[in-house]
């Protein structure tokens, strides 16, 4: 009788736990740019790893929305690469309103690119170059839109070849958002552990920018956007049940005091080009470090936005 009551318990507290991660289940989705636009809705932003590729070679851009951080709407592609001027696979985009207009920023090729829409699920138009690489650099990837001190600024991860660091570099946006201001790139000294992906976010006067490690997140802390930074290791990994992909990025969301990380990882269908978006809770220390985190199943529960943001 004694394991009766046992196994009921535990199938009640099985039914009572619903897994939520990944959110997004198909399109295999990778590089989640995660925002809560002025509809009070929030919205995401991915690659998209083709069913049957074998290599990470992503062709378009999804658009997904939800008004509680769980149940999502696939708004479908609103980018493809056949639509921009240049050839080359996609890689992590991201995303910034401004004046009522959205504005999606996307690496291809050499190029930096731009796109807009007046809907925050596109489709986005006008594909265009926002910046080149120099000439003989090898890489420059993953832009993020970071609104500091009253302006916004394109950050994103370069490097000048296969056996130099990636390093950061800061470009200011015109008012428009949609060219660099002429003699603006700084190019940051190279950064202890950095590699791709960076996504900068501040909380009580630190700016934290996170970025991709070997199937991990990581992180530095300073006290301007143009550092010095400080190298405070990984906040992210894997275990034993979660294979987090080798290509790790994330973006945070924070909400009346809750921070959430967006994030991406290959244990659905456990494999390495068909990756799925989870999110799961941040916490931080007194310090303001942040707390490790460990990817679940379960995720977040679903919030409530009982009103539009001003």
């Amino acid at each position: 009788m004694k394991h009766i009551f046992v196994l009921l318990a535990m199938f009640i507290i099985n039914i009572g736990v619903k897994a939520q991660n990944p959110v997004i289940k198909h399109p295999f989705t990778a590089d989640p740019a995660i925002h809560q636009w002025s509809d009070g809705k929030f919205y995401l932003y991915g690659s998209h790893d083709k069913d049957d590729a074998g290599v990470w070679d992503m062709e378009d851009y999804h658009a997904f929305s939800s008004e509680n951080l769980v149940d999502w709407k696939d708004h479908g592609v609103v980018l493809r690469n056949s639509e921009t001027p240049w050839s080359g696979s996609f890689w992590a985009p991201d995303t910034a309103k401004k004046n009522g207009h959205y504005y999606f920023y996307f690496p291809e090729g050499d190029h930096i690119g731009v796109a807009d829409s007046d809907s925050p699920t596109g489709p986005f138009n006008n594909p265009r170059s926002l910046y080149k690489m120099p000439d003989g650099y090898v890489q420059a990837h993953d832009p993020c839109v970071f609104k500091y001190k009253g302006k916004n600024y394109l950050i994103i991860s370069e490097r000048k070849s296969l056996d130099s660091p990636f390093y950061p570099v800061v470009f200011t946006l015109t008012e428009t958002m949609d060219q660099i201001v002429p003699g603006s790139k700084e190019e940051l000294p190279p950064m202890e552990g950095f590699h791709e992906g960076p996504f900068l976010f501040e909380r009580k006067g630190k700016v934290y920018m996170i970025g991709g490690g070997y199937a991990s997140l990581r992180y530095w802390m300073a006290d301007d956007l143009f550092g010095p930074y400080e190298y405070m290791g990984d906040f992210f990994k894997g275990n034993d049940t979660f294979t987090i992909s080798k290509t790790a990025h994330g973006s945070v969301l924070e909400l009346e005091g809750q921070y959430y990380l967006a994030y991406h990882y290959d244990i659905f269908p456990d494999g390495a080009y068909q990756r799925t978006t989870c999110i799961d809770y941040m916490y931080f220390n007194e310090d303001g470090t942040i707390k490790l985190i460990t990817p679940t199943r379960a995720g977040v529960k679903p919030v409530v936005v009982e009103k539009k943001i001003r």
